[in-house]
């Protein structure tokens, strides 16, 4: 199952990562670099899977913590109402 960002939803590349604008209430949202690897890939249609897999490629971190982590972030969008 993939998680994409809901149509309301603009993300723009910063110096130290990337932002999520929620257009509906004005709310931004800061990425660091591994979170934005990480919804970039989800972004793009791919699995928590692929994008554990991205963040073990670009940074020295091992697929398990990688999956944790992407799956805390993706119930943190969710819950923020970011995500599909």
């Amino acid at each position: 199952m993939s998680t994409q960002l809901r149509e309301h939803v603009v993300r723009t590349h910063t110096d130290y990562g990337a932002v999520l604008l929620d257009e509906r209430t004005g709310r931004y949202f800061t990425l660091n670099p591994t979170a934005d690897v990480a919804v970039g890939v989800l972004a793009g249609g791919g699995t928590p899977d692929q994008a554990a897999q991205a963040v073990t490629e670009a940074y020295e971190v091992d697929t398990a913590t990688a999956r944790a982590d992407i799956d805390a972030l993706v119930a943190q969008l969710r819950d923020a109402g970011l995500v599909r």
